[in-house]
């Protein structure tokens, strides 16, 4: 299953993105510090500007990103982490009571690996109770957190905490949809299906292409796994009227858990595109490539994971589309040849 990483550097839920935005604002308003607030708190300009150092890596990071050298983004990307965290910790963060400066925190730390620590820094923030919009933020962070840790019912619960707290319906889109994720990796398909669905009867149709699409492949999966392959292969279809190149389903900022999940998606995908293909070297192609695939989730997985024997089932079923479809092109060739 497929999980959106939230980067509160970059995108806050629209709440805490209307909130940061306010103080900011309120910020560059405030007349300058007094004599007596320095006194007060000597060190306050100092973490400001260390803050600000990190908060411009941050944001050169998140250009890198965006673009096409991703290689780049490998390359330099860890070093600026590195330096924003540095930075964020001589600046107090862990501990800090700004709501938006624990949450960035705990974004660079999940994102160098330190998951423990950015868990820690999240449960650390909720006990502070910052404001609805802040709560709804850290809740959605920690559910990834636990995704990583494979703690799935923490994950479920914390997603119930951020939906009791998130009205914005893009936002409740995607947090519904990686909650299907973690109900399907405890193998509870029904609340799986049904999750992924609540999430697209949310969106409307200009947010489909953002949080809809990824969704469609998580319902394709989880169809699949419930014993419906044909509404998984059309689940499919319909994600790629949106993307037809599969785009959002490849792009940054998502992770699979276990990280073996992705030969599934992949699996699907080409099943997909050799039915949908005409007869001839695509379609075989296309069905090699989901073979293939299904093979590398077998090799893959443990024997005791949930789907492996349906894994099993479908590589058999998808080999005999296979045959069926070179039959038919030697047939073609045949009278070529004579």
């Amino acid at each position: 299953m497929t999980r959106r990483s939230p980067l509160p550097w970059r995108s806050l839920l629209p709440g805490a993105a209307a909130l940061l935005a306010f103080s900011l604002a309120a910020g560059s308003l405030r007349a300058a510090p007094t004599v007596w607030s320095r006194a007060l708190d000597p060190a306050a300009d100092e973490r400001e500007e260390l803050i600000s150092q990190a908060d411009a890596l941050l944001a050169r990071y998140d250009q890198l990103r965006r673009s096409p050298l991703l290689e780049r983004v490998e390359e330099i990307g860890p070093l600026w982490l590195r330096e924003a965290r540095a930075l964020y910790e001589r600046a107090g963060a862990a501990t800090s009571r700004t709501p938006s400066v624990r949450l960035r925190y705990a974004d660079i730390l999940e994102h160098l690996g330190d998951v423990q620590g950015a868990v820690a820094t999240l449960e650390g923030l909720l006990r502070l109770h910052p404001p609805a919009p802040f709560r709804a933020d850290a809740w959605h962070a920690l559910a990834v957190c636990y995704a990583r840790l494979g703690r799935y019912t923490d994950e479920i619960e914390a997603y119930d905490e951020a939906l009791v707290l998130e009205p914005h319906a893009a936002s409740r889109a995607l947090l519904l949809a990686n909650q299907a994720e973690a109900y399907m990796a405890l193998g509870d398909i029904t609340s799986a299906v049904e999750g992924y669905r609540a999430s697209l009867s949310t969106l409307g149709s200009l947010d489909m292409v953002r949080y809809g699409v990824t969704t469609l492949w998580g319902l394709a999966v989880a169809l699949d796994r419930s014993g419906d392959l044909e509404g998984g292969i059309e689940s499919i279809r319909l994600a790629r009227t949106y993307d037809r190149a599969d785009q959002q389903i490849n792009g940054a900022g998502w992770f699979y858990v276990p990280s073996y999940d992705e030969a599934w998606y992949a699996a699907i995908g080409h099943w997909a595109a050799a039915r949908s293909a005409e007869l001839g070297a695509a379609r075989a192609e296309a069905y090699l490539q989901a073979v293939t695939a299904w093979e590398s989730y077998i090799a893959r997985a443990p024997g005791n994971d949930h789907w492996l024997p349906l894994a099993k089932a479908r590589r058999a079923q998808c080999e005999r589309e296979w045959e069926q479809t070179l039959k038919r092109l030697r047939k073609l060739a045949a009278p070529q040849r004579r």
